[in-house]
Parts: structure tokens; sequence; C-alpha cells
């Protein structure tokens, strides 16, 4: 079975390669390549229901299109940029939310690995921070689509970064997660101003900037989890450190 299932994946790949202007969905198949041409500048991501590319400078915040995807259920997590951007189906590495009309739930969220992690949700970004996995331990491949980096002032802390986390449909929601023994591990409520990428009318939180009428994140460079870790004139802003406006 497991033979199989890598022939598939390796067979989807060779596909797609072959005419990057239309990708294909095959029954099953994980991950996927597909390109995103309207890309442009350093690094590109999505965000919410929109896509945003940084560079050439380190303030320089563009909204694109976002390329199309395959029909899914869950929709598709993707990392890379341009013709090099590939796609994972959501079905996996996280459970479904379970909605009435007032809230949902996630009884097993989306992680960037198998390890030890603690987790919050700014903005509709989710801010991981977590710990060096015991030596010998063989870990599970991380998770696409998260951004990570060494935690300023630790030597076993980690910093992971999500700009596009599963959501329920039909927003806005403020979702939180509980650290509780109890309990789903992450609540979605109904409300709130909406997760980054939403129209910029009320202002945009500290650490993103109103791009085409949304509000978008600067550039990732995860290393803080709380403002401490950052120095002098800076505060810890969807877990990168940023300059507070004088």
């Amino acid at each position: 079975m497991q033979v199989a299932r890598a022939l598939l994946f390796a067979g989807c790949l060779v596909a797609c390669s072959r005419d990057e202007a239309r990708p294909r969905f095959e029954l099953g198949v994980r991950r996927m390549a597909v390109p995103a041409p309207a890309d442009v500048g350093r690094a590109c991501s999505d965000v919410a229901d929109t896509r945003v590319c940084w560079g050439p400078g380190p303030t320089d915040v563009r909204r694109v299109e976002r390329a199309g995807r395959p029909q899914s259920e869950r929709g598709w997590r993707c990392a890379g940029q341009g013709k090099d951007q590939r796609c994972e189906d959501r079905r996996f590495a996280s459970d479904a939310f379970t909605c009435n009309d007032a809230q949902c739930t996630q009884r097993h969220p989306r992680m960037p690995d198998d390890g030890e992690w603690e987790c919050a949700d700014l903005d509709g970004v989710v801010v991981c921070r977590g710990w060096a996995q015991a030596a010998g331990v063989v870990q599970a491949p991380p998770d696409l689509g998260w951004y990570c980096g060494a935690r300023a002032g630790t030597q076993h802390e980690r910093v992971c970064v999500d700009l596009a986390p599963d959501r329920p449909p039909h927003e806005p929601w403020n979702c939180s997660f509980s650290h509780e023994s109890e309990g789903a591990p992450r609540l979605c409520q109904r409300g709130g101003a909406g997760p980054l990428g939403r129209e910029c009318a009320g202002g945009c939180p500290f650490g993103s900037v109103c791009a085409a009428d949304r509000c978008l994140p600067l550039e990732p460079a995860p290393g803080c989890w709380i403002d401490k870790d950052c120095g002098a004139g800076q505060k810890c802003a969807h877990g990168s450190c940023r300059e507070v406006p004088r």
C-alpha cells in the first residue's frame, strides 16, 4: 500500500510538471504542484482567502492574484512561490471543524510537526512555540506552510507561524486555543473582526499594512513569543519582532 501511494504521488508530480498552467487532481493525492504565475518579489504566501508577496524591500507588501486550485471539500494549503508552489489537501494532518450556529470546535488542530507545541491565534494567524525533540527520536515530516525560527534568548525553543490556518467557513470567526485537558483544543466563536486578509476598514493590526484594500502581514521573521523576546523599541507581532512607530 505504501509503495502504491508513493507511485501515485510521484505520478502526480510528473503529470503536473508537464503542464504547469493546469493543475491536475487525482483521487487520493495528498500533495501536488500548483504553479502561481502572478507571484512577484522575494517570497509569497496565502493569507486567508487572498495572497501576499513581499520584497524586494523589507516593507514592500503586495496583494496578488491567487492561482486556482483543484476542488477539495476543505481546500488546500500551499507553500513555495511561482512555479515552485506546492499544495496539500487540508483533510490531511488535522480534523475538520464541528460547528453549530454560534461556535466551531476542532479536536485535533494543525501543528508544525509532531513535537510539543503551545499555540495562540492572533488576528487569524496561528503562532506556536515548541521545544526541541529528544535525541534519537525520529520525527514525522513537518506540516506544509509554516514559517519557523529559533526563539530569541533561548537554546531549545522554536517559534512557528501559519498565515493561512484552518478556519471554519463563512467568516467572521474569533478563534483561540485551549490548553486544558478537557474540551477541544481549538474553539472558534461567531463574530470578531475576521483574520488578516480582511478589508482595511477600521484599521489594520500592528505588524500588518493595508495593501490593495486588505490588511496584509509583513514578511514573517519568526523569533518571539512575547514582547520581552524583542529588543528596545520593538514588540512581538504574529511571532516576529517589529519596530514600534514613534
